[in-house]
């Protein structure tokens, strides 16, 4: 994630820009896509892209007792007439929660945002939650109704790219190595998840909050916000983690000591710290290196975040680059 000084909380959540062709994740509540910004030219200009993910899972999980016998208690007030119609038939849908897992590949150091559009008539709750932590204020997320959350008005549709650290700083999303994450949530890193409560219909009081959002169509956080259930609705996974580590370039042996990079892949750590095609790798901290299945081996110990030191050895020069292993 990169740090911008003296950046606000609303340059951070932009509602305007490129249109990015695509498909969104459809889910019951919301439309959930994850963009990257593409930059193309010297001055830093480029487009908005959405990531394509690929679908790994989906759970359905049943209502938990104590939110079954919440819903009902609702849904009887709104027979009685006291309570807001539209909520009302929105919520006699739910009977339990879906959790929609998908994997995406992003480059290292890429920016991005996420995009959500409330797909329904009533007002939503949204917790959305990075590496483990809330991007409406950077606290650990519990997975109840007690997160801070975002708040989507009907048809709205929101695009969120980092969150106000202090009152000078601000960090946005960047496809990062581990220790480079704003979270300390060692096992989160490398996860994305959209958290969906529909608001309880009963509620009053919930318009109460800041009125900038009415001005700059922008989400806001409405207090209290009375969600019909203690946990959500619905949950949307992003799995960005590249499951085992790796440098980034392929291998092939010389006639010598040390392996050759044949081709360094777009977009990886190797990239970034400037390994070449053709590139002689002898030693890796310190171990040395003649194969490779050399290689496999070193990175079969290692894990994500882990740093090692390469000895490079390229035209007439010899130098040691480190690197940090990637997720």
């Amino acid at each position: 994630m990169r740090r911008m000084r003296g950046a606000v909380l609303v340059a951070l959540l932009v509602l305007v820009g490129y249109a990015a062709e695509g498909w969104a994740v459809d889910g019951r509540y919301v439309d959930v896509d994850v963009e990257v910004f593409r930059t193309w030219g010297f001055l830093g200009l480029g487009t908005w892209e959405v990531l394509d993910p690929s679908f790994v899972a989906v759970r359905i999980d049943p209502l938990p007792e104590e939110d079954a016998l919440r819903v009902g208690e609702i849904l009887s007030a709104c027979e009685l007439g006291e309570a807001e119609r539209v909520g009302c038939s929105t919520l006699a849908e739910v009977s339990y929660g879906l959790v929609r897992s998908y994997g995406i590949t992003p480059n290292l150091d890429d920016t991005y945002r996420i995009v959500l559009t409330n797909k329904t008539a009533r007002v939503l709750g949204i917790v959305l939650e990075i590496d483990g932590l809330n991007t409406n204020g950077s606290a650990e997320v519990v997975g109840t109704e007690v997160d801070k959350k975002w708040v989507l008005k009907d048809g709205q549709t929101v695009r969120i790219s980092g969150w106000q650290v202090s009152t000078d700083d601000a960090l946005a999303f960047r496809f990062a190595t581990p220790s480079h994450s704003h979270s300390a949530l060692t096992e989160q890193r490398g996860s994305i998840r959209v958290h969906v409560y529909l608001l309880d219909p009963t509620a009053d009081g919930y318009v109460k909050g800041t009125e900038a959002a009415e001005l700059i169509s922008q989400p806001t956080v409405q207090i209290p916000f009375r969600s019909a259930t203690g946990s959500p609705v619905e949950r949307i996974d992003f799995n960005y983690a590249r499951g085992e580590v790796g440098l980034g370039f392929l291998c092939e042996e010389t006639e010598g000591a040390g392996i050759r990079i044949s081709n360094v892949v777009a977009g990886t750590i190797g990239e970034l710290r400037g390994l070449r095609e053709g590139d002689v790798i002898t030693y890796i901290s310190a171990v040395p290196i003649n194969s490779c299945a050399d290689l496999v081996s070193f990175l079969a110990a290692k894990v994500p975040g882990d740093r090692v030191v390469l000895k490079v050895h390229r035209e007439n020069r010899v130098f040691l680059l480190t690197l940090e292993l990637p997720e």
